[in-house]
């Protein structure tokens, strides 16, 4: 790693700029690793246009990312056998060929979305941290008789993309992103009595769990409450849960179904891991597995292990009815 500083990237940097450049390098090595070991070039890809989008946000020339990314081929030739190595610049080569088409991050908030002008309401109240208005907006919907799988899906998914987009853009901080998420949560969970008292019981159980170092939870909420409302009862565990622990959960509760979510790529090999425990058990659950790395590669659901996969909560219902 020390080298890659003593390359001409850094020519002209300050001790700070140099250090900065070295938490990016490492940032890469974190998701090259982890796409090699998926054998999924689409995950580094994926990666590579998310920080590009990231650093032109912030001022930095997209001259940067590529030349910070030609360095790490170079160095990988020097420390890695000629196989290892070959595999390595394919897909930082790939990743290149990436930066050479120009990536616009559209709004995640449509125009087919059937409730836009209230979903872009609900966002307003996110950035302006009113909570109060943003629980009113969301009563009145349930006043006017709209579903609340409608309201999750047509009003707090896009919304909680679209903070996560204004992030990534450089026009939010991290604080804003944390109180739009604390409060999507919120509401969610005073929805959640309207759930229970629809909800007609299967009889059916699943365990609903982000994998060990995995905090980002609101996706794997609306999928749990999505099959509570039809009739499962589920067992929510949340962010960060240790392997052991969702182990014994199963192991006390003999679910039909785990839930396995995982946003952040590096988070992968968790997820495999987990799923081989999950496997060897004397009644395994079927598992079903989600987050953006799946999205990205369809495939990858399967190389991890899993039963199924779903891009969202209405296509997880559909694909459980069908499983289970």
């Amino acid at each position: 790693m020390d080298e890659l500083l003593k390359t001409d990237i850094t020519q002209g940097y300050t001790l700070r700029d140099k250090k900065l450049c070295l938490q990016d390098l490492k940032y890469h090595l974190k998701y090259l690793k982890e796409a090699l070991d998926a054998s999924s070039p689409p995950l580094f890809n994926d990666y590579v246009i998310w920080a590009d989008i990231l650093l032109k946000s912030i001022g930095l020339p997209r001259e940067c990312l590529k030349e910070s990314l030609k360095a790490l081929k170079t160095a990988s030739k020097d420390v890695m056998d000629p196989r290892s190595y070959e595999k390595i610049s394919s897909y930082i080569t790939e990743a290149l060929n990436q930066l050479e088409k120009e990536h616009v991050l559209k709004s995640f908030i449509t125009d087919d979305n059937p409730l836009k002008k209230e979903a872009e309401d609900y966002l307003k109240f996110l950035l302006n941290a009113d909570t109060e208005g943003a629980r009113k907006l969301i009563k009145s919907l349930l006043d006017d008789g709209i579903k609340i799988s409608d309201i999750y899906l047509n009003i707090f998914e896009p919304a909680q993309y679209e903070i996560g987009r204004l992030w990534q853009m450089n026009m939010i901080t991290v604080a804003h992103e944390h109180y739009a998420t604390g409060l999507t949560q919120m509401l969610i969970a005073e929805l959640y009595p309207y759930i229970l008292e629809s909800a007609e019981k299967t009889g059916k159980t699943l365990v609903a769990t982000c994998i060990n170092n995995e905090l980002h939870e609101l996706g794997l909420r609306i999928v749990s409450d999505f099959l509570e409302m039809n009739g499962w009862n589920s067992i929510y565990l949340g962010a960060n849960t240790p392997q052991e622990s969702i182990i014994k959960i199963i192991q006390e509760h003999d679910p039909e179904l785990l839930l396995i979510s995982a946003t952040m790529t590096y988070n992968i090999g968790h997820v495999q891991k987990l799923i081989g425990k999950v496997k060897k058990l004397e009644k395994p659950p079927k598992i079903m597995v989600g987050g953006h790395p799946f999205n990205i590669d369809p495939e990858l659901w399967k190389r991890v292990g899993a039963d199924a996969h779903a891009t969202n909560a209405s296509m997880a219902v559909k694909i459980v009815d069908r499983m289970l």
